[in-house]
């Protein structure tokens, strides 16, 4: 059973995605997809660093 401060935290993830969504909706956000050279830039993460960090604590 999640505690009150996972509770808080997801609530809180929710509302920022719910919130960013709505920026999306109403133009004032714009996503887009990397170049070629920003994706050789700022190449994705492994996500087994930090499963294994996640872990530690």
């Amino acid at each position: 059973m999640p505690t009150s401060h996972q509770l808080r935290q997801q609530e809180q993830h929710d509302k920022k995605l719910r919130e960013l969504r709505e920026q999306v909706a109403a133009g004032k956000l714009v996503i887009r997809q990397m170049t070629a050279e920003e994706r050789k830039k700022f190449p994705p993460r492994d996500t087994g660093d930090r499963a294994r960090r996640a872990k530690r604590r």
